[in-house]
């Protein structure tokens, strides 16, 4: 009975050494695994937009997956920035459906943010999303650029908003755009007016002169 005793202390200390490695790491999974009460999740993840070459007429569809990856029901909206130059994204239309909504359609630079739309938890929703540029741009928007940004806000009751970002980049770098590169609206046409009745006087001149030798050789 004596040794037990004197054993004892040993076995508490053995068993107390080998549990706590176990409640270290079980704990560490729950903080890892906790779930927020208030959590978006949007995909693609970073880049909706990247776009190059775009031309008058040529439109771009994206679809944007909003999740709602928390424990609660959240209200979210969605806004733009522009984040780069303001001429080709003030003349860039915009179209947003959800579904067969339709949530938006008007130039991207009218945009400032969607109405407030519901997500349950554990439930998502596509948003289509569509970039069109104008026919009727010319040539003084060739080599040009935009890039901005849609934020995503999440809000619940008493909790703290929960932001997500996805950019875009729109460009029409070497763009086979009407009138050719570094001309302006018209001067295409005119060139190619003025090529013509330059042929047709040449050509006038060289029949003109075909029709005189035909006679002096007729006279000899």
């Amino acid at each position: 009975m004596k040794k037990l005793f004197q054993i004892l202390p040993l076995l508490l200390l053995f068993s107390w050494v080998s549990l706590s490695p176990v409640t270290s790491v079980y704990a560490e999974g729950e903080d890892v695994t906790e779930v927020k009460e208030i959590d978006i999740s949007i995909t693609p993840t970073d880049t909706l937009f990247e776009v190059s070459n775009m031309k008058p007429g040529d439109w771009a569809p994206r679809t944007i997956t909003v999740k709602n990856i928390g424990n609660k029901d959240f209200d979210y909206q969605m806004q733009l920035q522009n984040s780069g130059d303001e001429k080709l994204f003030n003349e860039l239309l915009l179209e947003i459906k959800a579904g067969n909504e339709e949530l938006y359609q008007d130039k991207l630079a009218n945009f400032k943010s969607l109405p407030i739309r519901k997500l349950t938890t554990g439930n998502e929703e596509n948003l289509e999303v569509t970039i069109r540029f104008p026919e009727h741009l010319g040539n003084e928007f060739q080599a040009l650029q935009s890039s901005f940004a849609f934020t995503f806000t999440a809000e619940g009751d008493e909790s703290e908003p929960v932001q997500e970002e996805i950019i875009g980049q729109i460009s029409s770098l070497g763009s086979p755009m009407s009138g050719g590169p570094g001309l302006p609206d018209g001067t295409t046409n005119l060139i190619y007016y003025i090529l013509l009745c330059g042929a047709l006087v040449v050509g006038g001149i060289v029949m003109v002169i075909t029709i005189y030798y035909r006679k002096m050789r007729f006279v000899q």
